[in-house]
């Protein structure tokens, strides 16, 4: 019986530290996995954030008086970050720069700018500010037509790339589809033009089949811009086929859940600290689609743009966001 007992203590003190010991190695293997697919995960992240990046156009309006200033800053802070971007201005012959045709747009040598040459590019003036958005649009319809989404932006205007990108992300299942995205006016047919603005692949080909024809574009020309967009996508939507404008719709909502907004058409100061003259009704009180509010209600955290921003300002805004990191977020309560 001793024997027995013996070998049954023996038998079950292996069994215990082998166990123990298959526990261990599954924990450090448990571990090692842990930190393995969080790896994966981050990486596979990053790969799709990508992908979507290069669906993304950006292109700037400027003019050769601030290509050095406006121009150099849009593609040095932010521009850059899209999966394309170009300047877009008519050169006069008494200035020497390089001007990318088409394909040949990258890679660029240092110090060049990625300025589109457009062939039907009228006059930098800004009585003609419409038509240069117009011949803009129909020539990337021909040249460019296989990107998601197109923004079109001013030189003064300051792009955060990921939170646009994130945002054009949430819409891809949207149904009905929009084909215009940015800050929203009462009149909802149009968005703001300063503070930046997206026309879906949809919409390009809509505009480009039907405002090539200068007579339908003669019906909704206007002398600003961002509502020529507007009077012309509604032009369309009347007399397109039922097949073509199947799902979409004209504008799209761009506040965030708490409703604030994500596209601002003035400048940081204005919608953190309110308009100077607090008795003034400026139009931001009245024209826009949404209720009018200022500081921390006005900001959204997934913000997207803001306008009237100058070269320096860019600069500054660019390194808070990307050069400086919060290292502990940790709040320590005692």
């Amino acid at each position: 019986m001793s024997f027995y007992l013996y070998f049954k203590r023996l038998w079950y003190s292996l069994s215990y530290r082998r166990s123990k010991r298959v526990r261990q190695i599954l924990f450090i293997f448990g571990i090692i996995s842990l930190i393995l697919i969080f790896y994966l995960i981050k990486k596979t992240e990053k790969c799709w954030l990508d992908y979507y990046r290069s669906r993304l156009f950006c292109f700037v309006l400027t003019n050769q008086e601030n290509l050095e200033n406006r121009g150099r800053a849009t593609y040095e802070t932010w521009g850059h970050r899209c999966g394309r971007f170009i300047l877009i201005t008519r050169l006069n012959s008494s200035r020497s720069y390089t001007i990318f045709d088409n394909e040949q747009i990258n890679p660029f040598e240092e110090n060049q700018l990625p300025i589109q040459y457009i062939p039907t590019l009228p006059n930098e003036t800004y009585s003609h500010l419409s038509d240069k958005v117009r011949e803009t649009l129909l020539f990337l319809y021909k040249v460019y037509p296989n990107y998601d989404w197109y923004l079109k932006a001013d030189d003064d205007t300051y792009i955060i790339i990921e939170n646009l990108l994130r945002f054009l992300i949430s819409t891809i299942k949207r149904l009905p589809r929009p084909i215009l995205y940015g800050y929203r006016f009462r009149e909802d047919y149009y968005v703001s033009g300063g503070s930046g603005y997206i026309v879906t692949r949809e919409g390009l080909n809509l505009f480009g089949s039907y405002m090539n024809d200068n007579s339908t574009y003669s019906l909704c020309n206007s002398t600003m811009e961002d509502m020529m967009i507007g009077l012309c996508f509604q032009r369309i939507f009347s007399f397109a086929s039922p097949e073509q404008t199947k799902d979409l719709i004209l504008v799209g909502e761009t506040i965030d859940n708490q409703g604030r907004e994500r596209f601002h058409p003035l400048t940081f100061r204005v919608h953190f600290n309110g308009p100077s003259n607090k008795t003034k009704r400026e139009w931001i009180h009245f024209r826009a689609f949404h209720h009018t509010l200022f500081g921390y209600e006005a900001l959204s955290e997934t913000t997207i743009s803001f306008h009237y921003t100058s070269p320096a300002e860019m600069y500054e805004i660019d390194s808070f966001l990307y050069d400086i990191r919060q290292f502990d977020k940790q709040i320590c309560q005692i």
